[in-house]
């Protein structure tokens, strides 16, 4: 058995953002938590700069704790721009399929 594909962060904050339910901010900054891992404090992340750019650069968006006062997520501009701007998942990209264009998986 196969496992399922796995569904990117994006898709899932793109699907988030457009749906209808009562604490859409909290399940978004769930998701982005989880992705994120642990905020790093701020001292440890100077150490760090180089590969957390590169691992959001990749895809993979880090957080940075500022000294207890709130986080700051390092996300590339690309990422950024594509969880604002483009529309909402369709269920096929949810799903991980390529959809024929009759509409058939």
């Amino acid at each position: 058995m196969t496992s399922p594909p796995e569904v990117s962060w994006k898709l899932v904050v793109k699907g988030l953002k457009s749906k209808m339910i009562g604490d859409r901010k909290s399940a978004i900054q769930a998701v982005l938590s989880e992705v994120t891992g642990d905020a790093v404090p701020v001292r440890r992340a100077r150490k760090f700069l180089l590969t957390m750019v590169v691992d959001a650069l990749a895809g993979r968006p880090r957080s940075v704790d500022v000294h207890g006062e709130g986080v700051v997520i390092i996300m590339a501009a690309d990422d950024f721009l594509e969880v604002l701007c483009d529309p909402p998942p369709t269920l096929a990209q949810v799903l991980g399929r390529d959809m024929t264009s009759d509409g058939r998986a």
